[in-house]
């Protein structure tokens, strides 16, 4: 888990750096019209979304204690070639290339972490893993600043030291992550022989997870043609992309702007581990997903409406509440796709799907709408509104199917929601769809 966190980090820093060097000279630099930074924001998100469903099923394939390290090194020197840039063309060309190279890392390691840990501790898992975003979010502000203050040294400005360290950074992290990482429980090292028993059995109880998995194309193919997962694609979330550039929007300029985007996205770190936790304690997902977007909503709502800086600012830090639908779902898309190949592959289209919204968020805040940002809240809102009712049918199938399996196991005694001892069980071909698997809500 903490390697998890670790790679997380330098990946959301290396995808989230370019707000903080456009700020600190990259748009004067490039002399970038507000047109061509937005395009660059968005170009890095059709990488993704050409590329994260096949490297899921790649990774079914290969063995992710290599695969994941090696397209950390990739996208690491990737990062650092951002310094070689001269023009808007060659920015908009790498901010491609980086995304290509990073798209198979976030949905690799959120199924890489689902083969590990049963549905009841995924939740806080998946939240110390996505409050690296709210934390980077914080630290990558200081830190681009800090480095920053090599401006000038060895003839290098200082926006191009931003994308040369993290880059070097990244790389080193990927080299210790190919040094340490493991790819399942059964074949960790660091486990003694009845510990790897424990979690191996875990696995089994709750969702019929069986160690050494082999391919399957078939069960690849049934998460295209399962309905949910494509459900589970249309709730596309665009998000606020690059905060230091909304918030001078309020009227902040250069390390000031960095510096202000620390404190909203340090809340967000803390409620983000909060709900993983409750999520796992209580179960209730459905309530934590429709309780931080009904937040969101309203934070977004006051942000078209207010020209107050203050309470503009504070609505920045209950936008935060953004982050939580996203663990969650995480935590309960995994937790209902049964065997590791269905999973694996649902979770590359879901992401690739929602990734659409990453690629549309470059365009919706733009410099010339600032302050108020009117048509890109809006567009989030009606985005969120197709996910509250997303997330309300699949609610509802969920707990509809496991009622109707509870009627057919003739006296057995079954309580919806909740999951089951499958210890001895094969759900074959049939996955999440076999009579004796139970939905997690």
């Amino acid at each position: 888990m903490p390697l998890a966190v670790l790679l997380y980090l330098a990946c959301y820093i290396d995808r989230a750096n370019i707000g903080n060097a456009k700020v600190l000279g990259l748009a004067s630099a490039l002399r970038l019209t507000s047109g061509q930074y937005n395009w660059a924001l968005s170009i890095f998100f059709i990488g993704y979304v050409i590329f994260e469903t096949p490297s899921n099923i790649i990774l079914r394939r290969v063995s992710p204690r290599w695969y994941i390290p090696i397209l950390t090194v990739l996208w690491g020197v990737v990062c650092a070639l951002f310094a070689t840039v001269k023009s808007a063309a060659g920015l908009l060309a790498i901010r491609f290339f980086l995304g290509i190279a990073e798209a198979g890392f976030l949905p690799g390691i959120v199924y890489w972490l689902s083969c590990w840990y049963p549905r009841t501790a995924l939740g806080r898992r998946y939240a110390v893993l996505y409050s690296t975003v709210s934390l980077t979010g914080a630290f990558g502000g200081l830190l681009a600043t800090a480095i920053h203050a090599l401006d000038g040294t060895h003839g290098i400005a200082g926006w191009q030291w931003i994308f040369i360290v993290e880059g070097a950074i990244t790389i080193g992290i990927g080299l210790i992550a190919a040094v340490f990482m493991s790819s399942y429980p059964e074949t960790a090292s660091f486990l003694s022989a009845d510990e790897a028993r424990v979690v191996l059995l875990a696995n089994e109880a709750d969702h019929a997870q069986k160690a050494g998995e082999s391919f399957s194309a078939t069960q690849i193919r049934s998460a295209f043609t399962d309905w949910r997962t494509w459900l589970w694609g249309s709730r596309t979330w665009p998000v606020i992309l690059s905060l230091p550039s909304v918030v001078t929007g309020l009227g902040y300029t250069g390390t000031t702007t960095t510096l202000m985007a620390c404190p909203p996205y340090a809340l967000g770190f803390v409620i983000v581990l909060a709900a993983g936790w409750t999520a796992d304690k209580y179960g209730r997902l459905f309530y934590h997903f429709v309780a931080a977007v009904v937040v969101t909503v309203v934070a977004l709502i006051v942000l078209m409406t207010v020209e107050t800086l203050v309470v503009r600012y504070i609505m920045f830090f209950f936008v935060m509440f953004m982050f939580i639908p996203v663990s969650i779902s995480w935590k309960w898309l995994g937790s209902n796709v049964a065997s590791a190949n269905k999973r694996a592959a649902a979770m590359g289209i879901v992401f690739s799907l929602g990734n659409i919204g990453g690629a549309v968020s470059g365009q919706i805040y733009r410099a010339e709408w600032a302050p108020r940002y009117v048509q890109g809240h809006a567009i989030n809102i009606g985005c969120y509104a197709v996910g509250l009712i997303a997330g309300a049918v699949l609610w509802w199938s969920y707990k509809t199917d496991n009622e109707k399996r509870d009627r057919a196991a003739v006296g057995a005694d079954v309580k919806p929601s909740t999951h089951e001892n499958m210890l001895g069980e094969d759900l074959g071909d049939h996955g999440d769809r076999h009579p004796s698997f139970r939905y997690y809500l």
